[in-house]
């Protein structure tokens, strides 16, 4: 069999290669750049991934610093109230600035800090000294407070007892942070 082309032919081979070539086009436009973006957007995702994941250290790596940066700060903030600790500290502080002190006592309960949660408290304690000079009193109170502890030294006296003889007292709260179970010394 033999095809005679003729002009119905002719029109009809161009619109049979027209439809096909409207399929290819219609077919790319809303079939494979759909496909292809979304698989260009998904390649940007895995790219920005591995470079996040190669500038951030593991995760064993990031808990380590964060227990290292933790035990940095545990001396400003103990957990448990470790009063015993800072007692002894105050003691060797007022020989090194020639103060005696009479007495430390407790002057109430432990309390939650106002505006956080209950697991920080706070102990109050006062203390009661004497000294030849209220200056050595005065640079005991200073150097308490530049401990790496938090001491919040909020009230300070002292008075003239002899000519050489003062008598002061200060009062003095301690912070820390109360795990599960409250740990007291």
């Amino acid at each position: 069999m033999k095809l005679k082309w003729n002009r119905m032919s002719f029109v009809l081979a161009f619109v049979m290669g027209l439809l096909v070539l409207a399929t290819f086009i219609f077919g790319q436009v809303y079939f494979l750049d759909p496909i292809k973006a979304q698989a260009d957007l998904v390649a940007q995702q895995v790219n920005e991934q591995t470079r996040l994941k190669a500038e951030y250290p593991p995760e064993q790596t990031l808990l380590d610093d964060y227990r290292q940066k933790y035990e940095e700060t545990w001396g400003f903030l103990p957990e448990g109230e470790k009063v015993n600790q800072q007692l002894v500290i105050l003691e060797q502080t007022a020989a090194e600035e020639n103060v005696i002190v009479q007495q430390i006592a407790r002057v109430g309960e432990p309390q939650p800090i106002e505006g956080l949660d209950e697991s920080y408290m706070k102990s109050t304690y006062a203390v009661e000294m004497t000294s030849n000079t209220a200056g050595n009193m005065q640079r005991l109170v200073e150097r308490l407070e530049g401990l790496d502890r938090i001491w919040n030294i909020y009230s300070f006296g002292f008075e003239k007892l002899a000519e050489e003889s003062f008598s002061g007292t200060f009062t003095f709260e301690l912070f820390y942070y109360v795990a599960g179970s409250e740990e007291t010394q």
